[in-house]
């Protein structure tokens, strides 16, 4: 995984090197009640700084999970991406991400990385995405469907943007770190997202935004002491600048 990133670290060098003020550069800030990830809480009310780096077809950015209450639930994460467009408007794309976990707990691996591809076709008024993430260090496979799309709200001159999703995850090692026999696991996850982009200026972008997420069959393997039965809402309020 880390010569991977290291060759798309030199790809970002030669593209950037070749680009002709084609990029995207953007730092945000989101602040919310809740931090979770397919459907399991990692933590409770935090903050979520990044970076990005982007033009029509590669995407590179970091970010840092940082949790109001305690710093024990604190992830790092860092990502690049290739999507292809084509005319009509199906796409598909490819993302590499390694995330690390400050303190991590008892079986739990501190670095893991994931690798995932995904086709998205236009379906009505919004897009249909289909993606498929192995993750490398729990060697589990993770299926998604979703469907995203923006609703005009014409009298405040915004879009509401909705994105509804489920997918599964199924582990051949849950806790690769824990000594002994291996902790397979599987469950399966659904949510929806609602947020409210604004525009201020020309450069300052504010998002507000609404979540749902719900899990069935999860099990604290992924986040001991966070995880917990039923459905989860939370709210979020993240700012964006470009430059």
């Amino acid at each position: 995984m880390r010569r991977v990133l290291a060759l798309l670290l030199c790809l970002l060098a030669a593209r950037v090197g070749a680009a002709d003020g084609e990029w995207v550069r953007s730092v945000d800030a989101t602040v919310e009640s809740k931090f979770v990830r397919r459907g399991i809480e990692r933590a409770g009310a935090s903050v979520r700084p990044g970076a990005w780096l982007t033009d029509e077809a590669w995407s590179f950015g970091a970010w840092v999970n940082l949790p109001l209450a305690q710093g024990r639930w604190r992830e790092l994460g860092v990502s690049a991406g290739y999507t292809h467009t084509f005319e009509r408007g199906a796409a598909v794309g490819i993302r590499i991400a390694h995330y690390h976990l400050g303190d991590a707990y008892d079986g739990h691996p501190a670095h893991t990385g994931e690798v995932t591809a995904s086709v998205a076709l236009p379906l009505g008024p919004g897009r249909a995405t289909a993606s498929f993430t192995r993750d490398v260090n729990r060697r589990a496979d993770i299926g998604e469907l979703s469907y995203a799309g923006d609703y005009a709200l014409k009298a405040w001159g915004a879009f509401l943007h909705y994105r509804i999703y489920g997918g599964s995850v199924e582990a051949d090692d849950a806790l690769p770190q824990l000594p002994g026999a291996r902790v397979e696991d599987a469950y399966t996850y659904h949510g929806l997202d609602l947020t409210l982009p604004y525009r201020i200026g020309g450069q300052t972008v504010l998002t507000a935004g609404g979540h749902y997420a719900g899990t069935n069959g999860a099990r604290r393997f992924w986040s001991p002491n966070e995880a917990s039965p039923g459905g989860r809402i939370w709210f979020s309020l993240a700012a964006s600048y470009e430059f």
